[in-house]
């Protein structure tokens, strides 16, 4: 027998596996979790987006090659639909605990942009590369927004609550 606390009967000498740490410690999904930290993270994103719309002869946003977006309703492809969003989540992010039903919405749009994307490329208005960064940006948006909404709380939950430091 050793004398290594933990250490008994068979196997004894090898080393005690380490437990995985729970979702909940990871240091940057903690970070990204907190109410404030995400919704200005949201708001990011779709002022990027906006951004895209604006930026249309860029090849980083969006390079139409001079192909015309033609249409009786074309106009509603570029209609910066972002701003309202950016700003709803800059709101809510003064107070994210009275405006917790912001992250419904977030989900929501962070879901109809995957899909858009995927029916897009599936469509062959987009190549695959031109899908990647922002499909896999609203997933991963999706699954953070997804994991606050349903993670369990406690009273007095210390994610619900900024770090002031102290």
């Amino acid at each position: 027998m050793s004398d290594l606390p933990g250490a008994t009967g068979e196997g004894a000498g090898q080393p005690a596996a380490i437990p995985p740490k729970p979702l909940g410690e990871n240091p940057v999904l903690k970070f990204f979790l907190r109410p404030r930290i995400l919704l200005m993270t949201l708001a990011v994103w779709s002022i990027l987006g906006v951004l895209t719309q604006v930026f249309t002869r860029s090849p980083i946003f969006l390079d139409n090659h001079d192909v015309e977006i033609d249409g009786a309703l074309a106009g509603l492809a570029l209609s910066w639909q972002g701003i309202p969003l950016a700003a709803l989540y800059l709101y809510a992010s003064r107070d994210p605990q009275q405006y917790r039903q912001v992250f419904w919405v977030a989900l929501i749009a962070q879901i109809s942009a995957v899909a858009a994307n995927l029916y897009h490329w599936g469509n062959g208005d987009f190549s695959i590369e031109s899908i990647i960064i922002p499909g896999a940006v609203a997933a991963g948006l999706a699954a953070l927004v997804f994991l606050h909404l349903f993670e369990r709380r406690q009273p007095g939950h210390a994610g619900d609550q900024e770090l002031t430091g102290g």
